[in-house]
C-alpha cells in the first residue's frame, strides 16, 4: 500500500504546462492587460511572501523585474511541490511544516491542479472526481480575487488576493491543457491494493516512446527550453494565434473544452500498448496537431487570464 500510495502522489504531482508554458501564458495576459489592472496586480505580487524568489534573475529594471515576476508567480504552485517548506497534506503520514510568515499554512495543494473527468470507450466502470479540484478551486478563487486584499501586517488568509493571485494565475493554465481535464479507465487496468478499475490517472500511467508519458508529453508540448529568450518568442508567437471564444469565462466550460479534446484526440492511439514495456508510439502526425492544440488552448489561456484580472483589477 505505501508504495502504492507514494506511486499515487507522485503521478498527481505532475504538472500541467511545464515552466515554458505557464511562463508564455501568463507573459501574454500580462502584456493584454489595462495600466490600472496592472497596477494593482503588481501591487498585489510584491506583497507576496515569496517576491524576492519571483525576482530572483529578473530583469533590472523594475517594470521588467515585475512582469518577470508575475510570470514567474504562475509557476509558484508547481515549485512549491519541491520546496522542504511545504508539505502534502492528502498523504496518510502527512505532518504539517511550520507556518512562514505571510502564509495561511503551508499546505501544498496538489489536488488542485486537476480535475480527472472519467470516460472508457470499452465500458469499463468509471468513478467520479473527487469533491476538491481544478474546477472546485477556480470557482472559490475567482469568486474570491480581488475582493479581499490582506492589508500589510493585519496577517495571512487563504481567501488573501496576495495568495489567491499565483495559484489563479497557474490554475488557468492547468486547466487549458486538456491532461488536467480528463483520466481514462480500460480493461486490465486494475488497482491491485483493491482489484477494482483504475484511471490512467490523467495519462500519467500511459507510458510514451521518447516522453516519460502521455500526460508529460503534453505538459512539455509548448517546448521545454526554459529561457528568457525562448519564452518571449513563445508569447510573441501565442500572441499571434487566432483565437475564438476567449470571452468564455466560465470554468466549468474551459475543463469540457479540455475533456472534449482528450476524447476526440489525445487518446486517439486506441486503447492498446502504453505499459513500460510496450510504450505508445506517437506519430508526427499526432505530435504535430498535439502541438497545435497546445499553441491553441495556450492562447486562448492567456486570453482568459488577462480578461478574469481585467474584471477584478481594471476599475
Amino acid at each position: 500500500m505505501r508504495v502504492i500510495s507514494a506511486f499515487l502522489a507522485f503521478c498527481l504531482s505532475a504538472a500541467a504546462w511545464n515552466a515554458v508554458g505557464h511562463r508564455a501564458v501568463a507573459g501574454l495576459a500580462y502584456d493584454l492587460l489595462s495600466p490600472a489592472a496592472r497596477a494593482r496586480v503588481d501591487d498585489i505580487l510584491k506583497r507576496h511572501p515569496d517576491i524576492a524568489m519571483l525576482m530572483e534573475n529578473g530583469p533590472a529594471d523594475p517594470a521588467g523585474r515585475i512582469r518577470y515576476a508575475f510570470m514567474k508567480a504562475a509557476v509558484w504552485p508547481d515549485i512549491i511541490k519541491g520546496d522542504a517548506r511545504f508539505y502534502d497534506e492528502a498523504r496518510p503520514d502527512a505532518v504539517a511544516t511550520p507556518t512562514q510568515p505571510g502564509f495561511p499554512d503551508m499546505k501544498r495543494r496538489l489536488n488542485w491542479h486537476y480535475i480527472n473527468v472519467a470516460f472508457s470507450t470499452d465500458g469499463t466502470e468509471i468513478s467520479p472526481p473527487p469533491p476538491v479540484n481544478v474546477l472546485s478551486q477556480l470557482g472559490i478563487i475567482l469568486d474570491t480575487l480581488g475582493k479581499n486584499v490582506i492589508e500589510p501586517g493585519s496577517g495571512p488568509a487563504e481567501s488573501d488576493s496576495v495568495y489567491l493571485l499565483p495559484w489563479a494565475l497557474h490554475l488557468i493554465g492547468d486547466v487549458h491543457q486538456p491532461m488536467h481535464c480528463v483520466t481514462r479507465y480500460r480493461k486490465g487496468q486494475v488497482n491491485p491494493a483493491t482489484n477494482k478499475p483504475w484511471s490512467d490517472l490523467g495519462g500519467n500511467t500511459i507510458f510514451v516512446v521518447g516522453s516519460y508519458n502521455l500526460h508529460a508529453f503534453w505538459d512539455d508540448s509548448l517546448g521545454i527550453t526554459d529561457t528568457d529568450d525562448y519564452v518571449e518568442g513563445l508569447i510573441q508567437y501565442l500572441s499571434k494565434q487566432p483565437v475564438e471564444a476567449a470571452g468564455v469565462l466560465e470554468p466549468k466550460q474551459w475543463v469540457e473544452e479540455g475533456f472534449d479534446i482528450a476524447k476526440s484526440f489525445v487518446y486517439s492511439f486506441g486503447n492498446e500498448g502504453g505499459s513500460k514495456e510496450n510504450p505508445i508510439q506517437l506519430t508526427p502526425e499526432y505530435t504535430a496537431k498535439a502541438k497545435e492544440i497546445a499553441r491553441q488552448r495556450a492562447a486562448l489561456g492567456a486570453r482568459r487570464m488577462a480578461a478574469v484580472l481585467e474584471a477584478r483589477f481594471g476599475r
